[in-house]
């Protein structure tokens, strides 16, 4: 749970955070996923990226000191279910950083302000990071119950009658209430 500003009611709500450990936490917990990472890709890494295909060529710096000062131009993320079945996504930082915009009001004033007080702007591979790999699972991942429920309360805002405020969009919110079923934070 983290604190946000309810600008408009003027105080603090609490909103359920999930970071990308935590997706993937879940993910595997439902007992079919056979490999699922992401990684942030480093300049002079990307050799060959085929979104059609989803074939992905890359050349890892192998010295860790190195490759963590070399600046990031690109975010993976894959997935193999025992199955077989394998998705594979790649973002580059450009458009990493418009998704951020879009999507974030509070790293849009950071960036229009100068400012560096959003998560984003705090630690934009981390963000990223979480993002690439809720749109994996998110779109094609097998998700138990208990990983939707994940999905659709993150960032939500948690009120104090226990429904929730699903921010679907800028302009669309829509109220949630209680499960009937009590869902500990300790279970996601």
């Amino acid at each position: 749970m983290l604190p946000f500003d309810d600008s408009k009611n003027n105080r603090k709500v609490a909103t359920f955070a999930l970071g990308a450990k935590g997706y993937i936490q879940l993910a595997l917990r439902s007992g079919q996923y056979r490999k699922l990472n992401v990684i942030e890709i480093k300049k002079g890494e990307l050799i060959k990226y085929d979104p059609l295909t989803e074939d992905i060529e890359v050349n890892l710096i192998d010295d860790e000191v190195q490759r963590d000062a070399t600046e990031t131009i690109g975010y993976y993320a894959m997935f193999e279910y025992i199955n077989g079945f394998r998705k594979v996504l790649y973002w580059s930082k450009a458009k990493m950083e418009r998704h951020a915009l879009k999507y974030s009001n509070a790293y849009r004033y950071d960036k229009n302000k100068g400012k560096s007080m959003s998560f984003w702007s705090k630690d934009f591979d981390q963000m990223a990071e979480k993002t690439l790999i809720r749109q994996l699972i998110s779109k094609w991942g097998l998700m138990s119950h208990t990983m939707q429920v994940a999905v659709e309360s993150d960032n939500a805002v948690i009120k104090e009658d226990l429904t929730t405020d699903v921010v679907l969009n800028e302009e669309e919110v829509i109220s949630v209430p209680p499960e009937t079923e009590e869902v500990k934070l300790d279970d996601l």
